[in-house]
């Protein structure tokens, strides 16, 4: 979900999904997310770590994280995908203090008492509401339905233990390899070394980090280093050869192509769009 001219601060979807949809395209946005599956199991890969995902679990995201969702099989979905920014939740903020605010992402996934669902799920509905609009006050409604919403997450973290990522063997061992990549990025290594590492063949790491992570394992290290590059491009004054090398690339050529592929646009183009010259 992309926030659109019309909604610049906030959005909000429940859908329905087939067994083996999964996310197009993985990304990452100047914005939160909160992500809840009202039935179904999904698999969310989050910067580099995988979350096996059930009923009832509230994904939540923080703004700039890498992720795409995929599917564990033998079922239909239902989710809800909610996001807000940084000017939305403001006044919160403010009041809650920033350090308090961040405590909502202290872990990634929440698994929601089933005594405490009816709760959430008739907060979200209501958030759809007010979001649909009912009359003029559905504004002011609709953001405090929301701040009631991330304070009971707040409290959640603080109340009990949340659920923690994948339990299946084969989920942690592709968790750590896209650790590793995440980690060393800046290195070439090829799809046999890679795999020999974790000792599965090529064909069958490969085929397990995609259906794990959404991503092949060459993909996943490009995106990982273009991210990277869009740090040192609004950061640094490096030039673009630079940045290339700094990211783990030995051809600009390629660098420049791998970048418009994902952003859209080329290097400087990028750089020059968010006002650094």
């Amino acid at each position: 979900m992309i926030l659109s001219d019309k909604k610049k601060e906030f959005d909000i979807t429940q859908v329905k999904g087939k067994a083996y949809a999964e996310m197009k395209d993985a990304h990452y946005h100047p914005y939160y997310e909160f992500y809840y599956l009202l039935s179904g199991t999904r698999r969310i890969f989050i910067n580099d770590t995988i979350y096996s995902v059930k009923k009832g679990d509230l994904i939540v995201i923080p703004k700039g994280e890498l992720h795409r969702t995929t599917y564990i099989g033998g079922d239909t979905h239902e989710r809800i995908v909610m996001v807000f920014s940084d000017a939305f939740i403001e006044p919160l903020i403010n009041d809650l203090g920033i350090d308090i605010f961040k405590k909502c992402f202290d872990k990634r996934q929440i698994s929601i008492p089933p005594n405490r669902r009816e709760y959430i799920e008739e907060l979200f509905g209501k958030i759809i509401r007010e979001h649909n609009g009912i009359d003029m006050y559905s504004g002011c409604m609709l953001t405090v339905y929301v701040y009631e919403l991330i304070l009971f997450v707040l409290r959640c973290h603080e109340n009990a233990e949340a659920v923690y990522p994948a339990d299946d063997i084969g989920d942690n061992v592709i968790s750590e390899a896209a650790k590793f990549i995440s980690g060393n990025f800046r290195q070439d290594f090829s799809l046999a070394q890679l795999s020999a590492k974790y000792n599965m063949s090529p064909s069958y790491f490969s085929r397990k980090f995609k259906l794990c992570t959404g991503f092949g394992y060459k993909e996943y290290l490009v995106t990982v280093r273009i991210i990277e590059a869009c740090r040192l491009l609004l950061n640094t004054d490096l030039s673009i050869t630079q940045i290339a090398e700094k990211c783990g690339f030995e051809d600009s050529n390629y660098f420049g192509d791998c970048f418009k592929k994902i952003k859209g646009m080329s290097p400087r183009e990028y750089r020059k769009a968010n006002g650094v010259v």
